[in-house]
Parts: C-alpha cells; sequence; structure tokens
C-alpha cells in the first residue's frame, strides 16, 4: 500500500500524460507553452511570443541563410518544372530586348554577330575539317569539306605537257594542267567513267591549235564505255593560223545528258 503511494506521488510530481490533457484546436496568442531545458528547469512562454522568437532566429539570425536556400531551390524546382511558366518568361525576355522593334531586332542581331564573330579565331579550310549543316528538322550533323572549296588538288601538277594523240582517259588529264596538241591531229576526245558522274574533279586543260591547212578542229568528250561523243569545242581557220584555247580551268562537276538515246558526259562548272 506504501509502495503505491509513493508512485502515485512520483507520477503527480514529475509525470504529466499527454492524453490526460484537454485538446484545444485554437491556439490564442496568450497561452503559455511549456518550456523545458531538460536539465533543471521548467518554464513557460506565451504563444504570441514563440512565433515571434521564432520568427527572428529564421528570417533574421541563424537560420536566415538555410531558410533562403530552401525557399530558392524549391522555388526553382517548381517553376523549371512548369512548362508555361518557362515559355513565358522566355517571351517576355525576347520582347524585352527586341521591343518588337525591327530597329531594335537589327541592332541585336548585329550585336550577337559580332559577339560570337570576335570570339572565333581564324584559319583556312583543310581535308581534315568538316562544316555543320542544318537538317529541315532541326538536326544539327557535320559533312566533310567539299574538295572545289579547298583550293587545288593535293595531287595538282601545275607543270603542263604537251599530248600526243587523240583520245585521253580521266588518269591523263584529271587533276593536271594539259596542253591538248591540235596542231598535229584534227578530233580530239576526253572520255569519261560513268562512275565519276555527279563528282566534282579539277581540270585545267588548254588546247593549242594550228591550222596546217583549211578546216576544222574539234575537242569531243565521251564515254569510254559509249560509241557516241559530246561536241564541246569547235574551230574553223585557214592555213598558219595559230592559236591557244583556255578550255577547262578550275572546279567541274562530271554530268550525264542523252545525244539521240545514248549517254554522253559533259562538265559542269562549279
Amino acid at each position: 500500500m506504501a509502495d503505491d503511494q509513493d508512485k502515485l506521488l512520483i507520477d503527480e510530481e514529475e509525470t504529466a500524460q499527454i492524453k490526460d490533457l484537454n485538446r484545444v484546436k485554437i491556439v490564442n496568442n496568450n497561452d503559455l507553452l511549456l518550456l523545458d531545458d531538460g536539465v533543471a528547469s521548467s518554464n513557460a512562454i506565451t504563444f504570441k511570443d514563440f512565433l515571434e522568437t521564432t520568427k527572428d532566429k529564421t528570417f533574421k539570425g541563424e537560420g536566415l541563410s538555410y531558410f533562403k536556400e530552401i525557399i530558392k531551390s524549391t522555388i526553382a524546382e517548381e517553376l523549371a518544372a512548369n512548362t508555361d511558366f518557362v515559355e513565358t518568361i522566355y517571351t517576355k525576355i525576347i520582347n524585352k530586348l527586341i521591343n518588337k522593334d525591327s530597329t531594335n531586332l537589327s541592332s541585336l542581331y548585329r550585336k550577337i554577330r559580332s559577339s560570337l564573330e570576335s570570339g572565333i579565331s581564324s584559319t583556312t579550310l583543310s581535308k581534315d575539317d568538316y562544316l555543320l549543316t542544318l537538317r529541315l528538322f532541326g538536326t544539327i550533323e557535320k559533312t566533310p569539306v567539299p574538295k572545289q572549296l579547298l583550293g587545288l588538288p593535293s595531287q595538282y601538277l601545275p607543270i603542263g605537257y604537251k599530248t600526243s594523240g587523240t583520245t585521253f582517259h580521266p588518269y591523263e588529264y584529271k587533276g593536271k594542267r594539259t596542253i591538248i596538241n591540235m596542231d598535229d591531229y584534227g578530233d580530239v576526245t576526253l572520255y569519261c567513267n560513268k562512275s565519276s558522274d555527279d563528282e566534282p574533279i579539277y581540270l585545267d586543260i588548254d588546247i593549242d591549235i594550228k591550222h596546217q591547212r583549211n578546216g576544222s578542229k574539234a575537242l569531243y568528250v565521251g564515254y569510254s564505255d559509249e560509241s557516241q561523243k559530246n561536241l564541246v569545242y569547235l574551230h574553223q581557220g585557214s592555213s598558219s593560223v595559230s592559236i591557244r584555247v583556255p578550255m577547262y580551268k578550275g572546279w567541274y562537276i562530271q554530268k550525264r545528258t542523252n545525244i539521240s538515246g545514248n549517254s554522253v558526259p559533259y562538265f559542269c562548272k562549279l
């Protein structure tokens, strides 16, 4: 019996069961909150003073930096996930920059272009470079630099030689300086390979013509596996007339056409 009384006394003096307290749904400013330092003493503070102290510590004291970071990260994540908000902000920024004015738009374009160009170093194109292309649906791809933009081909031989004969194949005139001898020959034919259609080709071809008698001199191009030929140059003259004709100079592309239903090539200047 004495033990029960001692336990009851201890419970009444040191223990308060939360389940035994009255429950409230509204907290008034002057209501007291229990503060216990966990060591020796217990105190009380009004709800109003508790809020003021918490606010000061959160927004003015040591908790301010942490609170700011939480707010910033939360707002940033929420706004970034909001597509409508992002599009609205971009629209406002663009409208602010250009002010919906063509003059301002031109000025902005010049500034952007100037900024981009100032950050690009000068260089020369080489066969190891690539160009960026933008496809119709916005896909960016890289493509080798076209050969015709690189200038003279690396295998180009500037020292010309005068031909001998009436027929010549690509390896005899392609990518080298060639002087076709028509002093001693009337008709000369340049043969092409069909596999080279639509490919750039560098040509440096002159024609030396000297008429030994009245008559004509003709230059043809044709496919090596076709009998039909395409007349590309004709010169008629009298005896002792001598000229040099710069026939092909620079980059060309070999195209295919038809004469009398037969395939013939021609060189189109690039």
